[in-house]
């Protein structure tokens, strides 16, 4: 284990987020056989999209600091605009990372809402296909101009970001 965010870095992945605007990193190891709690997985795995979360919040607080205070002035409208994506962004990945496919975090979180026989099924079903899906539902929204899969993400960010601000 390393707190340096280089070893996480995928080439291809990084490759991706230059060339399409959606990437992705290493997933962090992580060993079941060190797990104290029960559900430590769900804390986990809940981790990543509370923290997006969380800094959307953050950044919603200053956006209001910042909008009604003279510093405004000094800095200008590209400071707000830069904050507002900011929070836009993180909402964003919030929302993404719960979808419950593939290698993104939900695939952890959602689990633990269904009965036992419809958990087991899902996981399996979702360790066979649920990379493949996701993949699909990003390409389908690349190459379909007419297609978004994920356009439901932006819009509820988007009622996020407005109603804290």
């Amino acid at each position: 284990m390393t707190l340096n965010p280089l070893v996480h870095l995928d080439l291809f992945g990084s490759l991706m987020v230059l060339i399409v605007g959606f990437g992705y990193a290493r997933p962090v190891p992580v060993n079941p056989n060190n797990y104290r709690v029960r559900n430590a997985d769900f804390y986990i795995a809940s981790a990543g999209p509370l923290m997006n979360l969380l800094l959307g919040i953050i950044g919603a607080f200053l956006y209001g600091i910042l909008a009604q205070n003279s510093i405004t002035i000094l800095a200008g409208v590209p400071l707000l605009f830069l904050l507002k994506l900011f929070i836009i962004i993180n909402f964003n990945l919030f929302l993404f990372n719960l979808i419950p496919l593939g290698p993104l975090d939900g695939n952890s979180v959602f689990p633990h809402f269904l009965p036992p026989n419809l958990r087991i099924r899902y996981q399996h079903w979702n360790f066979r296909y649920g990379s493949y899906a996701l993949i699909g539902l990003v390409l389908l929204s690349i190459l379909l101009p007419n297609f978004s899969a994920f356009s439901w993400i932006t819009s509820i960010s988007m009622s996020m970001t407005n109603g804290l601000l």
